[in-house]
């Protein structure tokens, strides 16, 4: 069978760049320290908030990968869609009392509109018995939950609302692997998928390189800003060898897998610029920024490697190349906390990490061309 192909259009690519503003307006929850420390809850409420706004980017996503034409109608719609996450990203506030009401109702009129176009989609098809009737069904039970969270609010229950929009995100999340009998693969575009992440994952990084532009100051060179673009870069390199280079996007496949590390690559670049954000600060306690860093870099390639499973069939990810990567990663970590408080030290690890891996996936990518060469 014919893999989907589709083609990504340019007001996707815009419509990544809200979000992604969105996502980066989060790390003011936690960017300014207190007392030399973060709040555990606002660290919370961040990476809750951001699987929030991640999961409603993929929701969009979704219905656009599988039956998206683009009609005047999604385009509206896609228009409302893109006012809300705006708002949303407006309401964004270290004090989350003032912000679950705006945040929530915009959160609503974004499922909302996503479920409008789904609902179109079953009108059409004049079923529900099918992979959009599964999502009606998803995106039904999960604006149920934001109506109740809405209601708590009115009701003077505010310290419930977190935990209301935990549940939303973990429905949204696993009830698609309860809901599989319907739902037919094919209609699935992962090249376009996975192009889709790519995209959020690449105005993800520019944001990172954005947010360190405050360490190259002419007025007093170092290598610090140099080091730090190095680790930047470095990251990038592996996702684009890990996700772009290795990995066949010529399949048909449900991408369960793929969508749900990508919240993870997502959030870890933004926690490690977070880190260097920290770092520059100046008043937060060396170990909580050394955590923070070795913690996001962890989950970062654990992340990326996961989809190894979507590998060319000829790529040789061999035991001693895994062996490597938890070795210079060990390595690293252990610089940064022998150096935790000599900045150029604590870099110089982080480095190590970033640049190491990225050679190993380098090393991988080469032999897998010089395969394919000696085959053809």
């Amino acid at each position: 069978m014919a893999v989907k192909e589709k083609k990504v259009e340019l007001i996707e690519l815009f419509y990544d760049l809200i979000f992604v503003y969105a996502i980066s307006r989060l790390t003011s929850l936690i960017s300014e320290p207190i007392n030399g420390g973060i709040d555990p809850n606002a660290l919370f409420v961040y990476i809750i908030t951001s699987f929030v706004i991640l999961q409603a980017w993929l929701y969009f996503t979704n219905y656009v990968n599988r039956y998206g034409e683009w009609k005047w109608y999604e385009y509206m719609i896609a228009c409302i869609n893109m006012i809300a996450v705006i708002y949303m990203a407006n309401t964004i506030s270290t004090n989350w009392v003032l912000m679950y009401l705006p945040f929530n109702i915009s959160m609503l009129i974004m499922l909302l509109t996503v479920l409008s176009l789904y609902l179109f989609h079953v009108y059409r098809e004049k079923t529900l018995q099918c992979a959009a009737g599964n999502s009606v069904t998803i995106l039904s039970v999960v604006c149920f939950i934001y109506i109740l969270a809405l209601i708590a609010i009115y009701l003077n229950l505010s310290s419930i609302v977190i935990w209301m929009d935990v549940v939303a995100v973990l429905v949204g999340a696993f009830l698609p692997f309860f809901l599989k009998g319907n739902f037919d693969k094919s209609i699935i575009s992962f090249p376009h998928l996975a192009e889709r992440f790519e995209l959020l994952t690449i105005i993800t990084f520019g944001e990172a390189i954005v947010g360190m532009t405050h360490f190259f100051d002419i007025s007093q060179f170092n290598f610090i800003p140099i080091i730090i673009f190095f680790i930047i870069i470095s990251m990038f390199g592996s996702y684009v060898v890990q996700i772009h280079n290795l990995m066949n996007h010529h399949r048909e496949e449900r991408s369960l897998r793929l969508m749900f590390s990508h919240y993870f690559i997502v959030i870890s670049i933004n926690l490690v610029t977070v880190a260097l954000e920290l770092i520059h600060s100046g008043e937060i306690s060396h170990w909580i920024v050394s955590v923070m860093m070795i913690v996001s870099l962890i989950v970062f390639y654990l992340s990326i490697m996961v989809n190894s499973e979507y590998y060319f069939e000829s790529v040789d990810l061999s035991r001693k190349n895994i062996f490597s990567m938890v070795s210079i990663s060990f390595l690293g970590i252990l610089v940064i906390l022998m150096f935790i408080n000599n900045l150029y030290g604590f870099l110089i690890g982080v480095l190590i990490i970033t640049g190491g891996n990225l050679a190993i996936l380098v090393s991988i990518h080469q032999k897998f061309l010089n395969e394919n060469i000696r085959n053809y």
